[in-house]
């Protein structure tokens, strides 16, 4: 007895599967039985097939700018009710749902219509999920390319809104009703970018009429609101290029003898300019404004191409001599006095103040503003030269008369015996021949002396030319340290967010 019902229980347990796979099969011929997949599936005709329809974003791979093309990784979510694929549970062994291949049943033409895939529709065409109640599931994936148009005004603190735009392709709204499922936009399983942020996502429907037909063709919208992340850009353009335009400032604080000067200049520019073609090279040729990067860049540009024309005029200036520039009164009053005293310089033996300060557009004599030791050397020098020419005429006088005593007509006619002094007393040979002596040494020493002061101003006006160089330097070193600084707060406040 007990063998039969092991026996019987063992025929029950194998052929229950056999039992549930009829089942299915059952299901799926009583289905498919008339079914015809080119029937819209509605009971009436004259109403629309409701689709909803959510996208499930999974990653966004790329934004290239240049083409204005957007690659995302997506699911599509549709879910409609299909009359004829209604069953009763029980009737088919407590079967919930069944699964068509796509194709199989009616489907919505729905498209991405702004899609530039080389296949247009990219989906994977996967099963379609169908429950007991009619209502159809189904979920293609795939790797989307949408075009998308590129503001990069704003570059890098740009915010992009590109969106998914679906429609039926052959169906007015009449026939096919496409509305966004409640949760429209699902980032939930959203993969974060390196570049991009999420701050919003938005879902519309529109409505459009053609002139060729009346019927209103509705799509949705998927918006995607995308702002890129700015530390990446900081860290590789931002703030190279930052520092670099500030080298620039430490050639003017190069002496000029260093010889350096200029290659500094030069080198910087060079590297503005490699920055600048990279942001060249990401920005869309179409692209209708001049990106905040690239302003940025400008501006540097501009600023080093300026520093190294400044330099350049430096140099210049510090290598002029008396002999090939004279300094006009209006250069020497502006670069000698008026400037170093606004931006307080201190020049050895110089003391500059307001009230020394001489006029900028007339000319005055000097106004002793040179130093008490310099002022002195000069009245010593004054009182030599007084002195030296007084003692010659005192001399030229004496020998002139001692000449004219004697029947003579000049020095080199005195004989060799003895000259008569003005007052009667006879002078000694030895003492003629010292006064020659003496008088040619006094010749000799006028040309030394104005030789000697024929080279101190030459060295005092290229002097001049050096010191003039350096305000110049500092100058500059001033004023292009405010204009980065300027433009760059500037620039930055300007832009719509600084941290994504």
């Amino acid at each position: 007895m007990s063998v039969c019902a092991l026996l019987l229980s063992c025929a029950i347990f194998c052929a229950t599967p056999a039992l549930g796979s009829l089942q299915e099969r059952r299901l799926y011929e009583d289905l498919m039985r008339n079914y015809n997949n080119l029937e819209r599936p509605v009971a009436n005709h004259s109403e629309p097939v409701t689709v909803h329809l959510k996208v499930a974003l999974q990653q966004i791979i790329d934004v290239d700018e240049k083409n204005q093309v957007v690659y995302v990784n997506a699911w599509l979510d549709y879910t409609w009710k299909d009359y004829n694929l209604v069953w009763d549970q029980a009737e088919y062994g407590n079967i919930t749902d069944v699964r068509f291949p796509a194709g199989k049943i009616w489907k919505p033409d729905v498209l991405l219509y702004n899609s530039v895939d080389t296949n247009f529709d990219s989906t994977y065409q996967t099963n379609m999920i169908v429950y007991s109640s009619g209502l159809v599931h189904w979920v293609p994936p795939g790797i989307f390319k949408i075009s998308c148009k590129i503001d990069i005004q704003w570059f890098p603190f740009d915010e992009q809104k590109c969106f998914f735009k679906f429609g039926s392709w052959t169906y007015d709204g009449y026939k096919l009703d496409l509305q966004p499922a409640t949760g429209g936009f699902d980032i939930s399983e959203y993969l974060p970018n390196g570049e991009w942020a999420l701050p919003l996502t938005t879902v519309e429907r529109n409505e459009k009429f053609y002139d060729c037909c009346p019927e209103p063709y509705p799509d949705v919208h998927f918006y995607l609101h995308m702002r890129r992340r700015t530390l990446y850009y900081g860290f590789n353009l931002i703030m190279p290029c930052i520092l670099t335009t500030l080298m620039t400032l430490l050639g003017f604080t190069l002496p000029p003898d260093a010889g350096e000067k200029i290659t500094l200049q030069i080198t910087v520019l060079l590297s503005i300019c490699f920055f600048l073609s990279i942001v060249s090279e990401m920005s869309p040729p179409t692209s209708e404004a001049v990106p905040l990067l690239g302003i940025f860049f400008t501006c540097c540009m501009i600023v080093v191409t300026a520093s190294t024309v400044f330099t350049v005029y430096v140099l210049n200036l510090h290598y002029r001599t008396p002999e090939t520039h004279d300094m006009g009164p209006w250069t020497r009053n502006l670069l000698l006095y008026w400037i170093p005293w606004i931006l307080r310089m201190k020049r050895p033996g110089h003391n500059l103040t307001y009230a020394s300060l001489p006029s900028l557009f007339t000319s005055k004599p000097n106004r002793h503003s040179e130093s008490l030791i310099r002022n002195i050397k000069d009245n010593e020098h004054s009182l030599s030269r007084a002195n030296s020419f007084d003692a010659d005429c005192r001399l030229n006088q004496y020998i002139m008369t001692q000449s004219v005593s004697n029947g003579l007509t000049s020095i080199g006619s005195i004989p060799s015996t003895m000259i008569s002094s003005a007052n009667g007393t006879t002078t000694d040979v030895s003492q003629q021949a010292t006064l020659l002596i003496l008088h040619r040494i006094y010749h000799e020493l006028k040309i030394v002396t104005k030789r000697m002061i024929e080279g101190d101003k030459e060295e005092q006006a290229s002097n001049n030319w050096k010191f003039a160089a350096m305000v110049v330097d500092r100058l500059c070193l001033y004023v292009f340290t405010i204009f980065i600084i300027a433009s760059t707060i500037g620039i930055f406040w300007s832009a719509p967010y600084l941290v994504a």
